[in-house]
């Protein structure tokens, strides 16, 4: 009499309908389907199995990506029309996207104007020299340094680039006001620069000055304000100027002392852009706390030579100087200050901090905000901000939802 027992069922693979009666030749995909080894391929970027039922993606050219991993961390070249992983690179003159073999390839930079262009530039730099007072953006004088006779030495100077631009792109106008603000230069404050990024305007440069010399710095303020009321310069209304701040390293205690004062910065973001009159741009990143070799948040990258992006929220490519980027354009010089309190205020805040007091949450948003309100008259510029602002501030401290919008009162 035959065996009536039932016989084991053989899988068969879901993709190509094959019976398989090997165990060894059975792969399981991630949601539990058994595939043979024919049909079966791993993303390498996830390490699961997939079918090839399900889409993959050529990421970098030599890795197969599943569809969820190439839409969160993919990028496609409008170039190559090829997927990459990483930075994504564009230019001001056109809209589409670039990997970095294609950026490195297909653009062009203009030195005259540091930037760099995918249908190249079309300035007209003879005319832009026609301007005496207006120095090139390579220009470097020696630094000069700034101190009250009252303050001992210091090794914590800041220096500050208000960029500008003529309302309506008069040119003969822009000559004007850069006359009455040579007198800077004239004085040894300050000089001005051309800056690819702007159209029809100039930057103000300042020598490196201590905190409480720019409160009493009026020349520079007088000239500030002359050319927002008498000259119809523009800054705050702009895309295309923004406010940077030069901290010298010799300022910091060391290189833990920078790095406490990067966490502060990157940890409190939504603040850092409340305070700073705008949300993070194309010139003022804050998603480079990202390594890019290991794709892990770390901030350690940013001290290796080339490891941080110059259009970082903080630049730290530059040798004398970490730079803050993120703060909006301005001429209205109570703004300009509250940027440099708040510059201040956080290498200070930062300055004697232990591990065991960043470990215990010291780098806090509340923490800082206390810090600063109880140096009212070290900081008045930035506290009158703070209380403009408090409502906001309140949200972020209790890590509501907030949307940092860039109507800001200037």
């Amino acid at each position: 009499m035959e065996n009536d027992e039932e016989l084991p069922e053989i899988p068969k693979c879901i993709a190509c309908s094959f019976e398989i009666d090997n165990p060894d030749d059975v792969s399981h995909t991630s949601d539990g389907g058994v595939v043979c080894d024919d049909c079966a391929w791993g993303c390498d970027k996830c390490q699961k199995i997939f079918s090839t039922l399900d889409d993959r993606n050529t990421v970098d050219n030599c890795e197969l990506w599943c569809q969820r991993c190439a839409d969160h961390s993919a990028h496609f070249c409008d170039i190559c029309e090829s997927m990459f992983s990483g930075y994504t690179y564009g230019t001001d003159d056109w809209d589409g996207t670039m990997c970095e073999p294609c950026f490195n390839n297909e653009t062009s930079y203009c030195e005259q104007c540091d930037n760099t262009y995918y249908n190249g530039c079309n300035a007209d730099h003879d005319y832009e020299e026609d301007n005496r007072v207006i120095h090139d953006y390579s220009y470097r004088p020696d630094p000069r340094f700034f101190r009250l006779p009252s303050e001992e030495f210091h090794r914590l100077y800041f220096g500050i680039e208000i960029e500008t631009e003529v309302r309506g792109q008069d040119y003969a106008l822009r000559r004007v006001a850069a006359e009455h603000a040579n007198k800077l230069e004239e004085q040894g404050l300050a000089y001005l620069k051309s800056d690819g990024s702007l159209e029809c305007g100039f930057e103000i440069v300042t020598h490196p000055m201590t905190h409480k010399y720019y409160a009493s710095a009026e020349p520079l303020w007088e000239v500030v304000r002359t050319l927002k009321t008498e000259y119809n310069m523009m800054s705050w209304g702009t895309k295309t100027c923004g406010l940077h701040v030069h901290i010298s390293r010799t300022g910091f205690s060391g290189g833990s002392h920078q790095h406490r004062f990067l966490q502060l910065v990157y940890n409190n973001k939504k603040l850092y852009e409340l305070l700073a009159g705008r949300s993070a741009s194309h010139w003022a990143k804050f998603d480079d706390d990202v390594d890019p070799i290991t794709n892990q948040k770390s901030l350690k990258h940013k001290f290796d030579r080339g490891g941080s992006d110059r259009y970082s929220a903080v630049n730290t490519n530059n040798r004398n100087t970490l730079e803050m980027r993120i703060f909006r354009g301005s001429l209205n010089p109570r703004f300009i200050k509250s940027a440099i309190d708040l510059a201040h205020a956080s290498v200070e805040f930062t300055r004697t901090m232990s591990v065991k007091e960043v470990i215990d949450g010291g780098l806090s948003c509340i923490k800082l905000i206390q810090y600063i309100e109880s140096k009212a008259d070290l900081y008045p510029s930035l506290n009158e901000r703070i209380v403009i602002h408090k409502s906001v501030i309140n949200a972020i401290e209790r890590g509501s939802r907030v949307s940092i919008s860039s109507q800001f009162a200037e």
